[in-house]
This record gives C-alpha cells, structure tokens and sequence, in this order.
C-alpha cells in the first residue's frame, strides 16, 4: 500500500538570484551618480565664478553688480528642468524623432541667417527682447542625435561607401555650412570632429575617414585666411601679441598654486576681455589657482569618462552612439577652450562647458546630461518610442492557426515505409 501523500505548508519564494533571473531580460538602473554629480559641481562651480567675474563689468554696463549672476541662475534653473525631465524618458523616443528634429535644428540655423543679431561681426544669435538664442548650440546636440540613429539603422553598411559612409557626411556637410555661414568656425570644427568620431565608432573604413579630413583640410586652411579677423588672429598667435591671450595668462600666472581668493581678481577690471565667457579659466586660476583650475579640469575628465562608460554599457547600437558623441563633443570642446586660453592654438570663440557665461550653451550641455542619464537608466521601451513595434500584436501565422487549444502544435505523422 502506498503512503499516504503528506501536504508540504507553502513555503516563502526564494529571493531572486542571478541564476533564477530571465538573464533575456535587460537589467534596469538607476541613473548615474557620477555623472550627475559632476555637472553640477560644475554649473555650481560656474555660477560663482562668473558671478566674481562679472560684477565690474555688470555695474559698469548695466548698473547692476549681480545682473550676470541672475541671468545665469536663471538659465541653470531652467537647465536641470531640461535635465531631469529627459533623464525620465525613454531615450529611444530621440532615435524615432531624429529627422524631425534635424530638421528643425537646420531651420534654426537657417532663420538666423536672416534675422539673427550680428555681434563681433558674426550673426548667431536669435534675440527676443532681453533673451536670445544661438541654435548652433542645438544644432550640435541634434546632429550627435541623427547621426547616432542613423549609424544604428545602417549597421554593418556604414563600411560602404555610397550607402553607409556618403549619406552620413552629406547631412553633417549641410549642417557645417550653415553653422559656417554664421561665421563659427571653431563649431564647424566641432560638428566635423563629431562626425568623423561616430563614423570611426561605427565601424567606417579608416580610409574615408582620413580622405574627408584631407578634403577638409584645404577649406579649412581658405577659411582662416580668406578671412580678415581670422587671419589676423593667426598672425597674433604666431607672433605672440594677442592682447586677449596674454591678460588672460597674466591672470593665470599670477594665481599661483592657491591664486589670490575669490573675488580678489584684478584682470576682470577691464583689463581681459570675454572674461565671464571664453576666458572664464583665467578668471579661475587668478582666484583659486592651479588646484582650482585642476579641479574643473578633473570634474571634466569624470564627465567624459562616465559618458565613456554608459556608452559601453548601452543596451543598443543608439544609446551606444548617441552618448559616445554627447561624450566626445564635451571633451573636445572643453579641449578647444583650454588650448586657446594657454595659447596652444590661435583664438576661437569656444565656450567651457557648464561654467562659460551664456544661456543658449548651458542649457543644450544640462540637456545632453539629462539624455545621457536617461540611457545610463536603461529605461523601459515606452508606446512611442523607437521600440514601439515590439507592443503591437503580431498577426496570428500559419502554425498558430494550425495550434491545438493545448498549445501543442499539428504535427503530422510521416508512417515508416518497409524496405522490399
């Protein structure tokens, strides 16, 4: 006779570990601290110091000590809404969107040609009463966005040239020639470093990278001396009589190691130009020396590498792409910045990351951290995103209708045949 079967009291569920885990399932995160950290330690960082740099020039153009203080406070404020607001959003809905938004940043672009303020002779900006708008600024972030998307739906065919490489440079030419119309060249550059990064990250062949530098190379070199501003800044740098660049070393090299404290900078009284803007490193190795400007230098390396790490850890070839070049324009660009106020390359009007004065720039830099921490989340795929063909129900095929209502599919019995 058979024992009689003895009930088993319903145990608790065994926490979940990683050998019980669907390992198909993608592994949500939260977003990334580091990052985060650093662009605010850097805006917090640049809120002051252009608050110390700029109150001689406030109270002498607008009779207000704290006027730059408060515009740039205010575009911080708005900034971090952009930041967090995109960092809770499904980054995919960026790579569904590309083209319109590509489109709409060259609109911009175009739209200021015509009724854009011209100032230092170069017509980027959009005024609306008191607040004005530089679109190349959005135009470097939207461009990382297209070609990103791009370069994922292309996959393995970015190694050919007319159907990977040539539609890719094409877009980013266009784009370029506009920003150049505006007479911005330092961003122009810019937009091409980006491009030619994505399309080495994506796989593109070496050559077509080397042979768009070498085209570039002769517009480029006509660009500098074809055009007077441009090529009078060359001569002062290889002659070394930049009034600009050598007030700004003056305030660099009388810092120190410790520089003179904050506030105490005598090179922001009408003595170095753009000293709130261009020149805002200056202004920090006056007041707080060599370790303050190894400070900002080291936040920015933490920037790019964390951007660097989130792009590795991306769960698609676009969250890959998009936080590479998001990445590689704020590196490259606080590089242009730094060689230019320590008179390694000749004079560009390139902005610091997060800690220039200046609206249009620290609220596209506030939102390119918001998307880099939205892909740092790993997210769920929304409706509306890129993913959105996974939700619909797929069509019933030929073997579902053919299933039984157990599950178990027709399958039709072939009889042996026997050998004569």
């Amino acid at each position: 006779m058979l024992d009689p079967v003895t009930p088993v009291a319903a145990s608790e569920p065994e926490p979940e570990t990683h050998e019980s885990r669907d390992v198909s399932a993608p592994l949500r995160r939260p977003m990334d601290p580091w990052l985060f950290s650093a662009a605010f330690a850097l805006t917090a960082i640049g809120l002051v110091m252009v608050y110390s740099a700029s109150t001689w020039l406030g109270f002498h153009g607008h009779k207000d000590w704290q006027f730059y203080l408060w515009r740039q406070a205010g575009f911080a404020g708005v900034g971090f809404v952009l930041m967090l607001v995109l960092s809770r959003i499904d980054y995919r809905m960026l790579r569904r969107f590309a083209p319109h938004l590509m489109f709409a940043a060259m609109a911009m672009l175009i739209l200021v040609l015509f009724v854009g303020q011209e100032i230092n002779g170069a017509k980027r900006w959009i005024r609306y009463g008191s607040f004005g708008l530089q679109p190349s600024e959005i135009a470097k972030i939207t461009l990382a966005i297209f070609l990103a998307a791009t370069l994922a739906r292309q996959g393995e065919r970015v190694r050919s040239f007319r159907t990977g490489f040539l539609p890719v440079m094409v877009v980013s030419s266009l784009t370029m020639l506009l920003v150049l119309f505006e007479k911005d060249l330092g961003t122009t550059l810019l937009m091409g470093a980006l491009t030619l990064v994505l399309l080495f990250v994506a796989g593109t062949r070496a050559s077509y990278v080397v042979a768009a530098v070498m085209l570039a190379a002769p517009v480029i070199w006509q660009q500098i001396l074809g055009v007077d501003y441009r090529r009078g800044r060359l001569e002062e740098f290889l002659s070394g009589d930049s009034y600009q660049v050598q007030q700004g070393l003056i305030a660099i090299g009388s810092g120190g190691t410790w520089g003179l404290g904050l506030g105490n900078g005598r090179q922001k009284l009408g003595f170095l130009p753009e000293n709130h803007t261009d020149f805002i490193l200056s202004t920090i190795g006056e007041e707080l020396g060599f370790v303050g400007v190894l400070l900002v230098v080291g936040l920015i390396v933490l920037l790019v590498w964390r951007g660097i790490a989130i792009a590795r850890m991306a769960e698609d070839r676009f969250g890959t792409y998009l936080a590479t070049g998001i990445s590689a324009l704020f590196g490259l660009q606080a590089l242009v910045n730094m060689a230019v106020v320590l008179e390694v390359i000749p004079a560009k009007g390139i902005t610091l990351p997060f800690l220039s004065y200046g609206g249009s720039s620290l609220m596209a830099g506030l939102g390119a951290v918001g998307i880099l921490l939205s892909i740092s989340r790993s997210p769920d795929p929304w409706r509306w995103s890129d993913q959105r063909r996974r939700d619909k129900p797929r069509k019933p095929g030929a073997a579902q209708r053919n299933a039984k209502p157990d599950g178990k599919k027709n399958i039709r019995r072939v009889e042996p045949q026997l050998a004569t």
